[in-house]
């Protein structure tokens, strides 16, 4: 009884500081002040803190030849990275006002139209590199009814907040936990399309190289490829300079399945894994390598 009373008045204090910072970057300071500091705070304290050890390790084990030097300039890269995204990630207007694109250069469009209209359900898959978020606001730009998926954080107060800048982002979203593969199948099983982030820590699942290492990898994405018929889509969101980027639609995958279905999901996988790991492998510091993604 006492540790839930203490746990919620954590929380409760987490969360205020959340909202202090939400409308101090949103609403107080000016975008551009905000997004710089932002990003030379993350870079200069990021990589003091234990957790960097985790992505310095990640690093050496993925390039195996990289020097000392290079892994402690990708690390400062992706603290900047993320700062800098928190950041906009509570000024997603500053990039889309509804009606216009800023600061985002789109590439391959003609490949999302045609996911758009080709009257079957879809998911586009990325990675936690650059700004992710601004795949949603380029779909957004050509009406493209985008749903996302989204894993809250155990604070009620911080998901609050987070869903708040959430839905300046996208429309709509299908939270991650018991329902979310329910609430997915049933999204495409109406023709919807559906956004997903496939780079993360998984528990289960395959074990399918990643940037040359076995890793967990999440089934669902090809299981609904395979059983469903449903098109799956490549994209990707490169920071070019400052709050620039660029975001890029692939053509789709194009796989034939064979009557292996084991090997059919373990191919396809890592089709997948592969081709996300060129995008990391060519700008390594604006991946998240914080995540526990391989096992020991």
């Amino acid at each position: 009884m006492k540790i839930n009373f203490l746990k919620k008045i954590r929380h409760l204090i987490e969360g205020i500081f959340v909202w202090f910072l939400f409308i101090l970057f949103h609403y107080v300071l000016p975008f551009r002040l905000s997004v710089d500091f932002g990003g030379w705070l993350a870079r200069k304290g990021g990589p003091l803190l234990s957790v960097s050890n985790r992505a310095r390790s990640n690093i050496k084990k993925c390039f195996p030849d990289i020097s000392p030097l290079k892994v402690e300039e990708i690390v400062g890269e992706m603290w900047q990275n993320f700062g800098r995204l928190m950041i906009e990630y509570v000024n997603i207007n500053h990039f889309w006002d509804g009606k216009k694109l800023h600061n985002i250069e789109i590439r391959g469009i003609e490949n999302l139209k045609l996911l758009q209209e080709d009257g079957k359900p879809g998911l586009i898959f990325t990675a936690h590199l650059g700004n992710w978020q601004m795949i949603t606001l380029a779909a957004q730009s050509i009406g493209f009814d985008l749903t996302q998926m989204y894993r809250p954080p155990n604070n009620p107060w911080v998901d609050a907040a987070m869903l708040t800048c959430q839905k300046f982002a996208v429309k709509n979203v299908i939270t991650k936990g018991k329902r979310g593969p329910k609430d997915l199948l049933s999204l495409l099983k109406r023709g919807g399309h559906a956004m997903l982030l496939v780079d993360q820590k998984m528990g289960e699942g395959l074990s399918v190289p990643f940037l040359g290492r076995d890793a967990m990898t999440a089934t669902g994405i090809a299981r609904l490829y395979l059983h469903q018929n449903c098109p799956l889509l490549p994209a990707r969101c490169e920071r070019l300079e400052g709050s620039r980027f660029r975001v890029t639609f692939y053509p789709p995958i194009h796989f034939i399945p064979t009557s292996n279905h084991a090997e059919d999901m373990y191919a396809l996988l890592l089709s997948i894994n592969t081709l996300l790991g060129e995008w990391i492998t060519e700008r390594p510091g604006q991946w998240l390598w914080l995540h526990r993604r391989w096992k020991e």
